[in-house]
């Protein structure tokens, strides 16, 4: 499975509820991201450096969507936080 246990088990617990989440690809295009958009997830952002995808929508199309050819791993989108104790000027 290319969901983490404990994501995936969030999603299957709470399969309507909406969520925020990463999905790593091998390669998107148009037939894709039609295929986000009939699952009903919002595409928010792409991630070209990880060759990834931000999204927003419910759990049970995150758990259709796992078994995709193109979906490399699917993750939740948590918030990123720096260690640095500098401030940018």
């Amino acid at each position: 499975m290319n969901i983490a246990p404990d994501f995936l088990h969030q999603l299957q617990a709470h399969p309507d509820a909406t969520v925020a989440a990463i999905i790593r690809y091998d390669d998107f295009g148009p037939a894709e991201e039609a295929q986000l958009a009939a699952l009903g997830l919002a595409l928010r952002r792409r991630l070209r450096l990880i060759r990834g995808l931000a999204v927003e929508g419910p759990g049970r199309a995150l758990l259709a969507l796992s078994t995709a050819a193109w979906v490399k791993r699917i993750e939740p989108d948590l918030p990123v936080h720096t260690t640095s104790a500098e401030v940018p000027s």
